[in-house]
């Protein structure tokens, strides 16, 4: 393995220096089980060190039952290397444009950072080496069978939502491939799904709406999108809850005036109850009661299923459910570590994670 070299004027002592270059070589398979290695002088010169100094070394990888020492013949890497721990590498896989949001989406900034600690912790503590590296969206088939090439350096990949579709189709024929699910990606086949219970969340939400006593609800949408919103005005309708305008209330994230179009909607009909389908909405929600003198909390109640991030700074502070994007990150970690550990040939999955609820303040009605 080039480049490797011994630092003097390091505070770690030669030796071990010495000796996790050689365990390196062992590990990766460059030095393979059976092997005979170079003598004690030849490492001496290709590391510029005393002989003295790379016998203690070999020391070292000895006790570790890495190497065998065969008198005459000289030394070998054992056969039981062939067991030793070998780093298990994962890819983040991302293209540029989404990995950072944009300023005004503060949700995704938090579900972002929730789920990159989870990442960091699981390999972390399942001794993964964890990779964020950038492709190019949208490529060429020229260009998608090199992004591909360069994954298989990889032991399993990471993606997000339905970005880089291609590329995750094409990893998952080649090694385990998580998808971190979002609510409108499609699901790719051979992509190792990872979600909340989108059923619970929404089951949850109900149970909280009739704990609540609240007479009428709706669910504030983007014109894009709308599909949990759109459930959850059907969900409510069925249990008897009165939606005005259809229980759907659509807006654009994107135009300067939906502030002014929320507050007109909430002054014409009275409205108990608020499901925020974007949390990204909420504080428009709020920017709007303020200047149509409602309060949230007591006049009518907001709620969202999101990190909680978009909500910080917000008083009364909403309720939530909270999506666990953390432990999901962290779930990939330890299942991809177990399925190499065992060499199970079963499919790797991640159960559904369960969302909790995260209740507001709420005044007295």
């Amino acid at each position: 393995m080039p480049g490797l070299k011994v630092h003097k004027d390091e505070a770690k002592p030669l030796p071990k220096q010495i000796s996790s270059i050689i365990r390196m070589k062992i590990e990766q398979g460059e030095y393979r089980p059976g092997k005979k290695l170079k003598t004690i002088r030849q490492y001496a010169n290709e590391f510029s060190v005393s002989p003295v100094t790379v016998i203690k070394a070999l020391d070292i990888l000895e006790e570790e039952t890495l190497i065998e020492r065969v008198p005459v013949k000289g030394v070998f890497v054992s056969r039981q290397a062939s067991s030793a721990k070998k780093a298990l590498t994962a890819c983040f896989a991302f293209p540029e444009k989404e990995i950072i949001p944009s300023p005004g989406h503060r949700e995704n900034w938090s579900l972002n950072f929730e789920l990159f600690s989870g990442l960091f912790t699981g390999a972390r503590r399942n001794g993964i080496n964890l990779q964020l590296t950038y492709f190019e969206d949208d490529p060429s088939p020229e260009l998608l069978a090199k992004q591909t090439s360069a994954l298989k350096k990889f032991d399993f990949v990471i993606f997000t939502g339905g970005q880089l579709g291609r590329l995750q189709q094409a990893a998952a024929r080649q090694q385990p491939t998580f998808g971190i699910a979002s609510q409108f990606a499609p699901v790719i086949p051979g992509v190792i799904r990872v979600d909340y219970d989108r059923t619970q969340a929404m089951d949850e939400l109900l149970t909280y709406l009739r704990k609540t006593g609240c007479r009428s609800a709706v669910a504030v949408a983007s014109n894009i999108d709308g599909g949990r919103g759109r459930l959850f005005a059907e969900k409510a309708a069925a249990a008897g809850v009165s939606t005005p305008g259809g229980g759907l209330w659509r807006f654009d994230r994107r135009d300067p005036g939906r502030v002014a179009k929320m507050k007109a909607r909430l002054l014409a009909g009275k409205v108990e109850f608020i499901f925020a389908d974007h949390t990204d909405f909420v504080p428009d929600i709020y920017e709007a009661a303020f200047d149509a003198g409602l309060m949230p909390g007591r006049d009518f109640i907001v709620t969202g299923i999101a990190s909680g991030g978009t909500f910080e700074g917000l008083f009364p502070r909403p309720t939530y459910l909270r999506i666990p994007r953390a432990d999901m990150g962290e779930a990939i970690m330890t299942a991809a570590a177990e399925h190499f550990k065992t060499k199970k040939t079963a499919d790797i999955a991640v159960p559904k994670f369960e969302v909790q609820i995260v209740e507001g303040k709420n005044f007295p009605r």
